[in-house]
């Protein structure tokens, strides 16, 4: 594993860690982020989206 994704997965943990949030939800976000091309959106919709997809798969997990 490169330095730099070793640094990316350090990173990941630690907010996923600090946010209660499994690490491989963390890694699914970022999968999805890139899939759905977030980049066009303003940081403000980009913050929901990612608070629904979080609520999404913690509803799936819990329900």
């Amino acid at each position: 594993m490169s330095e730099i994704k070793k640094k990316e997965r350090a990173l990941l943990m630690s907010i996923c860690m600090a946010e209660k949030v499994p690490v491989a939800l963390g890694e699914q976000l970022l999968r999805s982020a890139e899939t759905l091309s977030y980049e066009i959106q303003s940081p403000a919709s980009r913050i929901k989206q990612y608070g629904d997809l979080i609520d999404f798969h913690f509803s799936k997990k819990n329900g």
